[in-house]
């Protein structure tokens, strides 16, 4: 092959080659630059779909509200039922009606003391 050629081709190799990584490099930029947006939209999102939301998620109490009016479930076990409830009166922003159905509820559970 001729010396020009591979070397052309060469050339072309590198170029390529550097593109790819720069094209690679770019995404990985804006995917670590997006992050605190992606994590920030999920979780706005998470509101709009409590039931999506777990009971030891930091925005749990998005759930309370819907738990009380029986719209969501409580946990399953008593225990952390308890500890939803008692985190719902400590954290919700509930009216005086649905505070005292989760007083009621609370006080209907084993073991589990007034908040």
């Amino acid at each position: 092959m001729d010396p020009d050629v591979q070397s052309a081709l060469r050339k072309r190799r590198c170029v390529l080659l550097l593109g790819g990584l720069g094209l690679s490099g770019l995404g990985a930029g804006l995917a670590f630059a997006y992050l605190p947006v992606g994590l920030f939209l999920y979780v706005i999102l998470q509101s709009f779909a409590p039931q999506t939301i777990g009971w030891d998620a930091k925005n749990a109490w998005a759930k309370c509200e819907g738990a009380v009016a029986g719209k969501l479930s409580w946990p399953a076990a008593a225990d952390a039922a308890c500890e939803a409830m008692h985190m719902c009166a400590n954290e919700a922003n509930l009216d005086a009606k649905q505070y005292a159905a989760l007083v009621a509820g609370i006080r209907r559970l084993p073991k589990c003391g007034d908040p």
